[in-house]
């Protein structure tokens, strides 16, 4: 502002008098830059030197370039005094924010949050692994019935409960099987004492380590509290744990690596022997399907196979049911619709078929009854002869005696 106005009285004023006008105005600007040195020194150097320019446009240079080093290191030190306080500043926030959390550490308390008490007990207990059962008790044909039987079945088979049991400890689900189990000893029980105490104990594990929906939970927590509670009070929980039994661990077990290496132990060389001479005769056997999955997905064709079990789960389910249509809309989604991933190549006509039943409801065990035999033939023709002479099936002939 004061260069501009200086600027304006050289304009403005007369020549004879534009010199004494300069060097009043200049004098004046002096003046104020004064006053300003004690909040702006570094202002007060700049706009001083200039101004000295001005009145002597033949200041020797080497004044200059020390003024301006001077400016330099005063710049200099007053950002290294910024910088320690700064660093200071941040040492002791830190060393509050430090104390503040060591303040609020929380103390351990025997009533935890159910989910993290949950991951608590995963990460802790002392899990003992079970042990496979012994394969001279048991025949391949009885094995290999766990695939088409029920769960009920496989549970009541002692051989069977074991191996399935062994499934549930990789899977760290093994306490669904426990809880049930103990729920049946509960009902067994004549000590009132020994029931109580066996109820409690469910309960514990009911909010830590076996899912239950809040209304059975509930349900047990208003009848444990009595002097003598019912044991049907653990009716509704031990549906639910049975029910995902049953709907998820158990389908998953029948396709699981373990369940099929115990079987492959049990499998006679004259069954895989026999694949040689009927397709029907892999396809309908565990481990022969797990080793055509194996040399199918190294030609890139393994979702024909995959179509074809998935169709063999689709009609164990009861016929005309919600669930067979939702299973049956899941198929056609998953291996017929155009572009997907594994979509299996059917022709046009009996594609369109199968998805206007599907959009009509019309849903029934024949659905996929000519889809099923078009994939078969399609196996049949190229990829099962090759199977007979690759390396999996002839490996395996060599393991099995």
């Amino acid at each position: 502002m004061w260069r501009n106005y200086v600027g304006e009285l050289q304009c403005t004023s007369s020549p004879s008098t534009l010199t004494s006008a300069h060097t009043s105005q200049e004098n004046k600007v002096s003046g104020v830059e004064e006053v300003k040195q004690s909040t702006k020194p570094e202002v007060f150097l700049s706009t001083t030197t200039e101004s000295n320019l001005k009145k002597n446009p033949l200041v020797n240079n080497k004044e200059l370039e020390d003024s301006k080093k001077q400016e330099l290191e005063k710049e200099r030190e007053q950002s290294e005094e910024l910088s320690n306080t700064n660093t200071t500043s941040s040492t002791n926030i830190s060393n509050l924010s430090d104390k503040k959390k060591q303040s609020k550490i929380p103390v351990a308390s025997t009533k935890m949050n159910p989910a993290t008490n949950m991951f608590e007990m995963s990460s802790k207990a002392e899990r003992k692994a079970p042990s496979l059962p012994p394969i001279d008790d048991i025949e391949y044909p009885r094995a290999a019935s766990w695939v088409s039987g029920t769960l009920n079945e496989l549970l009541d088979d002692k051989i069977g409960k074991q191996v399935f049991m062994c499934f549930l400890f990789e899977c760290l689900a093994e306490e669904n099987l426990t809880f049930v189990d103990d729920i049946k000893r509960l009902k067994e029980l004549k000590s009132k004492d020994e029931r109580k105490a066996l109820m409690q104990e469910l309960l514990d594990r009911c909010t830590t380590t076996v899912n239950v929906s809040s209304k059975a939970l509930q349900l047990i927590k208003k009848e444990i509290v009595k002097d003598d509670p019912d044991v049907n009070c653990f009716e509704l929980a031990d549906k639910e744990v049975s029910k995902l039994l049953e709907n998820d661990q158990f389908p998953r077990f029948r396709r699981s690596t373990l369940y099929l290496e115990f079987l492959e132990q049990l499998l006679p060389k004259a069954y895989a022997l026999k694949w040689s001479s009927s397709f029907e005769a892999l396809l309908g056997n565990q481990v022969g399907r797990y080793y055509f999955r194996k040399f199918l997905h190294n030609i890139h064709a393994e979702e024909n196979l995959r179509f074809w079990e998935a169709v063999v789960e689709f009609r164990s389910v009861k016929n005309k049911s919600p669930a067979m249509s939702n299973l049956g809309k899941n198929i056609q989604q998953q291996f017929l619709r155009e572009g997907t991933h594994n979509e299996v190549f059917l022709p046009f006509g009996l594609r369109q078929t199968i998805e206007k039943k599907i959009q009509q409801k019309d849903v029934d065990i024949t659905l996929f009854d000519e889809a099923i035999k078009h994939v078969e033939q399609v196996l049949k023709n190229d990829p099962y002869v090759r199977f007979l002479q690759s390396k999996e099936y002839l490996d395996l002939l060599e393991k099995l005696k």
